[in-house]
C-alpha cells in the first residue's frame, strides 16, 4: 500500500471516529424533564439597582428590598449572578454567583446578602405548590434580613390580636426564615417584638389583606433611610412585587421647600391649627425639618412670616404612609401653587446620586450639562435634555469627582447660569435645584440638599 493511500484510509478513519464519537456525545447529552422557577431579592442596604442574571441573560433589575419574578427555567444547571454597572463603566462588575441544579417542580430564593465588597447568596429550595382555582387558602414565608437587627418574636394574627408569651409563629435571626405557613384569607396584622417580650412592640403593621392562592415573602430588612421608621418590612410577591408595609406608628413625614422667587420668607400650618408651627420662617431656597403629618389627607396653610391671617397659599395634599415627601412652594407672587416630590434617594456605597429639579418659570425647558472642570460644553451633550419646569430628573448615578454643572436653554449651547461646582463622592445623595433670579434671563444652579 502506497503511503498516499495509507493517509488517506487513516484520515477517513479519523474522521469516522470522531463523528462517530460525536454522534455518541449529542445522544447521551441530559434532557430536560421538568421546569423550576428561579427569583433573586437584593437585601443589601447600601447598593443600587442590580441586574439578576442566569448565565449572561439579564432577568430583572433590583434595588434594595426589591425582587425580580418567579422565572421558569429548564431543569439543568446554570450560575446565576448579580451584576453591578456603574455609570461611565461598560463592563459590569461582578458581585456574586450562584451555581443552581434546578430541579423540576421546585422554587428557588437566591438572595443577595453582605456587602457589595463582600457578598454571599442565601438559597432557598422550596416545593412549587399548583392552586386548584378554588381553594381559600394562601401561603407565606417570613424571613429576616437584617444585619442591623437582632432577634425577633413575629407573631400574625387577625388586627387586634394582643401578642402574648408563647403565641409567636416563631423567632427569627438574621439569615433565618420560618418554614412555609397556611393560611386562610382575610384580615392581618404582622407584630415583631424582643424574643419573651411581647409587650415590647417593635413593628406592627397595618391591616394586611391577604388574597387566596398565592406564596408570599413578609421579608424584614435594614433601616432604610428613605424612610420613616427603624424596621423595613416588604410584602413580596411571586411577581416580583415588592410593597412596604407600613407601620402606623411611624407616619409620613414632609417637608417644606421654598422656590418661588420674589415671594416673601412664609410659616407653614397643618389643617388651619395657626396654634401650631408647623414651618417656620422658610425663606427663597431654603428648605424646612421634616414633619410627621398624621392624615393622607392634610390641609397646609402658607402664610406670611407671624401673621397667620395673611394667607399666602392653603391646599390639600395626599402622602402615604411610611413615604418622605418634599412641599414645593412654586410658582410667582400671586399665583403660587405646590408641587412634590418623593424623596427615595437611598445612599449606595458604589457611586453618587443625584436629582436636578427645575422650578424655574423663565424657562420653558433647559439643557444641562455635568462635566469635568474646562470641559467646552460645545463638545458635551447634554447629561439631563430639555428638563421641562416643575419637573425633576428623579435620583440618578453620577461619577465621583470634581464636576462642573452648567444650564443652557434647550437646543442652545449659551449658558444661561453660572456653573458650580459639584464634589461628588460615592454614598452622596445630592439634590439641586433650578431656580429663577431677579435677571428674566438668568436662572440659577442651587445645591438645596445632600446627604
Amino acid at each position: 500500500m502506497t503511503k498516499p493511500l495509507r493517509r488517506l484510509i487513516t484520515s477517513i478513519a479519523l474522521i469516522l471516529s470522531i463523528a462517530i464519537s460525536s454522534g455518541c456525545s449529542e445522544s447521551t447529552r441530559e434532557q430536560p424533564t421538568g421546569k423550576g422557577e428561579v427569583r433573586g431579592i437584593n437585601s443589601i442596604v447600601d447598593a443600587p439597582e442590580l441586574s439578576f442574571q442566569i448565565e449572561e441573560r439579564t432577568q430583572g433589575i433590583i434595588s434594595f428590598r426589591e425582587a425580580t419574578g418567579l422565572n421558569n427555567w429548564d431543569d439543568l444547571s446554570y450560575n446565576f449572578n448579580f451584576d453591578l454597572l456603574r455609570p461611565g463603566i461598560i463592563d459590569p462588575d461582578r458581585i456574586a454567583t450562584q451555581l443552581i441544579d434546578v430541579i423540576a417542580d421546585t422554587e428557588y430564593t437566591l438572595i443577595l446578602t453582605g456587602s457589595l465588597d463582600n457578598a454571599s447568596i442565601i438559597v432557598w429550595e422550596d416545593p412549587d405548590r399548583e392552586w386548584s382555582g378554588t381553594e381559600t387558602v394562601w401561603e407565606a414565608i417570613f424571613t429576616h434580613l437584617s444585619p442591623q437587627l437582632g432577634q425577633v418574636d413575629v407573631y400574625f394574627a387577625a388586627p387586634g390580636t394582643t401578642p402574648i408569651l408563647g403565641g409567636s409563629i416563631g423567632t427569627l435571626v438574621n439569615g433565618e426564615r420560618l418554614p412555609i405557613i397556611e393560611y386562610e384569607q382575610g384580615q392581618y396584622e404582622l407584630i415583631l417584638t424582643p424574643p419573651g417580650d411581647p409587650s415590647t412592640i417593635l413593628f406592627i403593621s397595618s391591616s394586611i389583606t391577604a388574597v387566596p392562592e398565592n406564596r408570599s415573602i413578609f421579608a424584614i430588612f435594614d433601616p432604610d433611610p428613605t424612610l420613616p421608621g427603624p424596621i423595613p418590612v416588604s410584602l413580596i410577591g411571586e411577581n416580583g412585587t415588592s410593597i412596604n408595609i407600613a407601620d402606623p406608628n411611624f407616619s409620613a413625614t414632609v417637608r417644606l421647600l421654598h422656590a418661588s422667587f420674589a415671594t416673601e420668607n412664609v410659616d407653614g400650618y397643618f389643617n388651619l391649627d395657626f396654634n401650631n408651627l408647623i414651618f417656620p420662617n422658610v425663606g427663597h431656597k431654603e428648605i424646612s425639618a421634616y414633619a410627621d403629618i398624621a392624615n393622607a389627607f392634610t390641609s397646609v396653610n402658607l402664610t406670611a412670616v407671624g401673621n397667620a391671617g395673611a394667607d399666602i397659599l392653603s391646599g390639600d395634599i395626599l402622602t402615604v404612609a411610611g413615604t418622605k415627601r418634599t412641599l414645593v412652594l412654586a410658582g410667582e407672587p400671586g399665583n403660587v401653587f405646590f408641587n412634590v416630590l418623593l424623596e427615595d434617594g437611598r445612599p449606595v456605597s458604589a457611586f453618587p446620586i443625584i436629582r436636578v429639579a427645575n422650578f424655574a418659570l423663565n424657562y420653558d425647558f433647559v439643557d444641562v450639562y455635568i462635566e469635568e472642570p474646562g470641559t467646552d460644553i460645545n463638545d458635551a451633550q447634554p447629561r439631563f435634555f430639555a428638563l421641562s419646569t416643575q419637573l425633576d430628573t428623579g435620583f440618578v448615578p453620577a461619577i465621583d469627582g470634581i464636576r462642573e454643572l452648567t444650564i443652557t436653554d434647550v437646543f442652545s449651547k449659551d449658558a444661561i447660569s453660572v456653573p458650580i461646582t459639584l464634589d461628588l463622592s460615592a454614598g452622596d445623595v445630592i439634590s439641586i435645584g433650578i431656580f429663577d433670579t431677579v435677571d428674566p434671563l438668568v436662572i440659577e444652579a442651587f445645591v438645596y440638599d445632600a446627604q
